[in-house]
């Protein structure tokens, strides 16, 4: 997937789980500016690149609605 380019719009969680949607405004060696609607934030290139892991409360609240969805059957 190539990095985003300034002008472009892009839409992008962050590992704090924040999403950021807006237009990227300049880039620069380690990240980019996305301006926003509401605001405006500086994202880091790695946040376009590296694949996210599962966080470990994002697998509990995954195994708590698996074992809900099996109790229902």
């Amino acid at each position: 997937m190539p990095l985003p380019k300034q002008g472009d719009t892009v839409k992008v969680t962050l590992l704090n789980r924040e999403t950021i949607e807006g237009v990227v405004e300049w880039v620069d060696g380690d990240g980019l500016w996305v301006k926003g609607a509401e605001r405006s934030r500086w994202v880091p290139l790695e946040a376009f690149t590296a694949p996210h892991e599962s966080h470990p409360i994002d697998n509990k609240e995954e195994q708590a609605s698996a074992q809900r969805d099996a109790g229902e059957s």
